[in-house]
């Protein structure tokens, strides 16, 4: 899975990588399903953030 970190706060880059290295040694396929949606949750929320901060700062 490839994550533009350039979008990320350190803090988020941290916990991808917690989340990855959970999902690579999950026990069962849940366990991987949930490590995976949490990842996309949190690259989601980024990607909104990067796009609103761009859009409002491009005003003025």
């Amino acid at each position: 899975m490839k994550v533009d970190e350039s979008i990320l706060t350190d803090e988020e880059v941290v916990l991808v990588q917690k989340l990855k290295n959970e999902m690579f040694s999950a026990l069962t396929l849940d366990h991987m399903h949930f490590y995976k949606k949490e990842l996309n949750q949190i690259i989601s929320q980024a990607k909104r953030r990067n796009h609103f901060i761009h859009t409002h700062t491009q005003v003025n």
